[in-house]
């Protein structure tokens, strides 16, 4: 009997990716499984609806798409599975494909697992891991073992349904857009993100949206009919849950404007940021809800009388505290200090005078030395460093002693026009140094010393045991030429676990060095994290925030590495390139 439901194209996509992968694992042809991963890639790109184009008789006008691919998408569209899938699944065990997720693991390896050592699922991978089973497999060793160990915990994580805030913040952003263009203006007083988005923090669950409007049911129709959602998971007269084209969920919310203070506090939480509000307003005789405040009977107001709150500060006001900002809702002593009237001026981005790590197309970055400076220069920025990679880091070809006096001759002779121009702008010439898998810098002293800010970072051999990579990053910070250690941990946010690295040795070693320590603000690292940037500070390290940007659009990211910074309550004197350019070179080695 046919099936009812209609699939997506991502839904045809991912069965197609299942065929591919059961096909190598398998072990037939590489033509035999590539063409149903390339026809995947090509549905996920697809403008139109496969539905349609099934039902027009044109899969086969599709590009890569041939006969063969065309029927299984075909069976797919009409029954939710293929005769193919079928007949793959009881050849191979369909929870191979999970071991794929498992970071390092390919279908040949996953293959060799499943017919030597007759592994099928996530946990006996885990278990023969941990009995050093593994390393008896020709080919494989200790560190395969510890490997996949890493990438089973990684994966864990990725399957506890967090998304990175780089890919989760501008989904939010966008539907806001996207919703404001397709109302009419009155038809929205205000709207905003909530929850994790709205804290910055580093990954997110689901998506929150917060609204005033006088036409709920408007906005609610407007909401669930936007191009990025897949699927209407519920709809009210006040709220509406979506699933989104990426997998996330977004709710939105409308509130009455009296609610609205109420409302934005609770639903931006965290959880317990929100159960200490509650416990001190029960103190004062009012139970606090996303509504208002109720009067309780035992303080001076009676009970039953409520107060509303057009507006967090109001509502915080009320309660004896200081607004604290979205950033510092953790429960980690915040509500103590807004009592005391004590909370830090976090830094913003306003703040910034300049960046100290960047790259141009002499190594992997997508833009000329000048357009990069430019784009600095429109951003507002004083100054800019230039610090592509050294050689040592392979795919990126890098720079050595010779180019970098190439790039200084290009340096000073942009400076030169500034100035003759009255721009106020220094372009720096730096490097970001590769500290190699032995300890040793990519490049020697002398080639350092005429620098004006030397970055240096571990890009390779990443699996190192913890003593090693620790040492790697001390033997560079003790480096009298180094100023600033880059993405410490070499995370990639659901994609790499951080390093081994010992963090607090290397904090202390920062500190005693006088070396700074970089938040990378490009959303995919976010390194160091806001726990360690707190802990830096405390120690007595001073703090670079850097896109690392290797194009102009990246520059961007800079809102992003300021939120690391304000989670962690760091002021714009903890920040060393909110600082004019001579004081900030005066505060390096």
């Amino acid at each position: 009997m046919a099936d009812s439901h209609q699939y997506t194209n991502h839904d045809v996509a991912e069965h197609l990716r299942l065929i591919a992968n059961l096909k190598e694992i398998k072990g037939e042809g590489r033509f035999h499984y590539l063409a149903f991963r390339n026809a995947a890639e090509v549905l996920d790109a697809l403008g139109e609806d496969i539905n349609d184009i099934a039902a027009a008789g044109t899969l086969t006008d599709l590009p890569g798409v041939g006969k063969g691919v065309a029927e299984v998408i075909a069976q797919f569209l009409a029954s939710g599975d293929s005769e193919l899938a079928q007949k793959l699944r009881s050849q191979v065990p369909v929870s191979l494909v999970t071991l794929l997720e498992v970071e390092g693991l390919g279908p040949k390896k996953v293959a060799r697992l499943w017919r030597e050592l007759g592994i099928e699922t996530l946990d006996e991978l885990k278990a023969a891991a941990e009995a050093q089973k593994i390393r008896q497999l020709k080919g494989f060793g200790s560190k395969s073992e510890e490997k996949i160990l890493r990438g089973i915990a990684l994966l864990a994580q990725k399957q506890s349904g967090r998304t990175p805030l780089g890919v989760a913040r501008p989904a939010v952003l966008g539907l806001i857009a996207d919703l404001k263009a397709a109302l009419p203006a009155d038809a929205l007083t205000a709207i905003e993100p909530a929850g994790s988005v709205r804290r910055w923090q580093e990954t997110v669950g689901d998506l929150d949206i917060l609204a005033i409007t006088p036409r709920p049911d408007e906005v609610m129709a407007a909401f669930c009919s936007l191009p990025q959602v897949s699927e209407t998971l519920w709809r009210g007269e006040t709220k509406s849950r979506v699933r989104l084209k990426n997998g996330l969920e977004c709710d939105l919310r409308a509130v009455a404007p009296t609610h609205w203070g109420t409302a934005l506090q609770y639903f931006t939480g965290n959880k317990q940021h929100n159960i200490e509000l509650r416990e001190l307003a029960l103190k004062q005789g009012w139970s606090l809800s996303e509504y208002d405040l109720e009067a309780t009977g035992k303080g001076a107001a009676p009970a039953g009388e409520k107060r509303y709150f057009e507006s967090e500060e109001a509502l915080y006001a009320f309660l004896g505290l200081d607004w604290i900002p979205p950033e510092m809702r953790e429960a980690r002593g915040e509500i103590a200090l807004a009592r005391r009237h004590d909370l830090p001026r976090l830094v913003t981005v306003t703040d910034i005078r300049g960046e100290l790590h960047g790259h141009s197309d002499w190594s992997d970055g997508k833009a000329s030395i000048r357009e990069m400076a430019e784009a600095a220069i429109a951003r507002g920025y004083r100054y800019w460093l230039l610090s592509d990679h050294s050689i040592g880091l392979g795919v990126t070809g890098g720079v050595d002693a010779e180019k970098l006096a190439r790039q200084r001759r290009i340096v000073d002779e942009l400076n030169r026009g500034w100035a003759d121009a009255g721009v106020d702008f220094r372009l720096l010439l730096g490097v970001e140094l590769e500290i190699l898998a032995d300890g040793r810098l990519a490049l020697p002293d002398d080639a350092l010393a005429e620098l004006d800010v030397v970055v240096a970072s571990i890009h390779s051999s990443l699996r190192q045991d913890r003593e090693t990579i620790t040492q790697r990053a001390l033997n560079a910070i003790a480096n009298p030429h180094v100023d600033i250690l880059g993405h410490p941990t070499s995370r990639l946010l659901g994609k790499r676990p951080p390093t081994e690295i010992d963090m607090e040795r290397v904090l202390r070693a920062c500190a005693e060095t006088g070396t700074v320590l970089e938040i990378n603000a490009h959303p995919a690292r976010l390194d160091v994290n806001d726990i360690y940037a707190r802990r830096a500070v405390e120690l007595g390290c001073k703090i670079a925030i850097n896109t690392d940007a290797h194009q102009p659009q990246h520059m961007d990211f800079i809102e992003y590495g300021i939120a690391v910074a304000r989670r962690a309550w760091l002021r714009p004197e903890d920040i060393i390139n909110t600082l004019p350019l001579d004081k900030m070179r005066q505060a390096l080695k």
